[in-house]
């Protein structure tokens, strides 16, 4: 049964997507099996916003994990579990919640046998490395544990690299590619599994980091993505960047810096005083974030409530002063400012 409820909120989140990144391309959408078991793995930079750029720029209905650490006040919980995530225990959130995981891979089991979707970040963890780390056998477990209950599905991988040119700034670029379906079966021996699952984890490790740039070198990594830098390189181009990653030694960093001038700098600043009330309240937010990498998560939650809700109230007070037509246009003229805004402003 489809989920009505979902549907409606992802198209709140698309819109949400459109305003906090100034392009979004997408890459390889053919390889996305239109039905059938799958798990959705990718590369996890920039916590939330990774999560939910793959059900955004796909047609599946999309399960998904996450940590357990989002769950706890019911009312959230009752959300999230709305929009089909499904909470993930870690160490850090106390050994006794560990076994609460195998009610998760069983939940996840249920869903692949109904040929649902799941989506899985196999590092485990967020970070801002442009290289992929060692994945976590989870999504392999719940393979193995699928193909136990039920041999003759089919199931496949997806893996997904999400390309950031800036994980941080505004309005930063993103490009999401997916990779060839991988069919799992052919990587999992349900009756002498290798509890290592070696083959299935070099497989996927070894897509993603053609998805996305992966710097193998980590005591120089410093060092390379400062001269990557500085070569102005298209992070959103992954078979671009690591071609120059792997041949950086005999190429010239020395690159002319180019001078921007930015024609729409006088609506930058209209849309800026426009909005001076929510900016300084997301200036305040925005201090009090304790993990950096969470800062575009709080950024899109504030340009997805705080923003509208205050062009809202100021539509309110025109057609309250005036009329409704100064008020619609008031209202149109704050979505034509912030579509300008982000799409044309320098990433800052």
């Amino acid at each position: 049964m489809t989920n009505v409820w979902y549907h409606i909120m992802r198209v709140y989140i698309k819109i949400g997507l459109f305003f906090l990144h100034k392009r979004i391309t997408v890459v390889g959408k053919e390889n996305i099996p239109k039905k059938g078991a799958t798990l959705f793995i990718g590369n996890h930079q920039n916590a939330l916003i990774d999560a939910i750029l793959i059900p955004a720029t796909t047609k599946r209905e999309i399960h998904f994990l996450a940590r357990a650490s989002a769950f706890k006040k019911k009312l959230i919980s009752n959300f999230l579990s709305s929009l089909n995530m499904i909470p993930v225990y870690r160490i850090r959130d106390g050994i006794s919640t560990i076994e609460k995981n195998t009610a998760v891979f069983e939940k996840c089991i249920e869903i692949l046998k109904n040929e649902g979707a799941v989506e899985i970040f196999a590092e485990g963890e967020h970070h801002l490395k442009r290289r992929i780390i060692p994945l976590k056998k989870g999504f392999a477990r719940i393979i193995l544990g699928t193909l136990q209950k039920y041999p003759d599905l089919e199931i496949k991988i997806v893996p997904v690299g999400l390309n950031y040119d800036s994980h941080l700034s505004y309005p930063n670029s993103v490009s999401i590619h997916y990779g060839k379906p991988i069919l799992a079966n052919n990587f999992i021996d349900r009756k002498n599994s290798d509890k290592r699952f070696s083959k299935i984890m070099n497989e996927v490790s070894s897509a993603l980091k053609k998805l996305t740039l992966h710097i193998e070198d980590e005591t120089n990594y410093n060092e390379i993505i400062t001269k990557l830098n500085a070569l102005e390189v298209d992070y959103t181009n992954p078979i671009e960047a690591n071609e120059i990653a792997e041949n950086l030694k005999t190429t010239s960093t020395k690159k002319p810096t180019k001078k921007y001038f930015n024609w729409f700098a006088l609506i930058h600043l209209i849309a800026k005083l426009n909005s001076i009330f929510p900016l300084l309240i997301w200036k305040y937010l925005k201090s009090t974030i304790n993990e950096v990498i969470f800062t575009n998560t709080f950024r899109f939650a504030a340009i997805a409530t705080l923003f509208p809700l205050f062009y809202l109230i100021q539509t309110g007070i025109i057609y309250y002063f005036f009329n409704l037509k100064y008020a619609l246009l008031y209202l149109i003229s704050c979505i034509v400012l912030g579509i300008i805004s982000t799409k044309t402003m320098t990433v800052n």
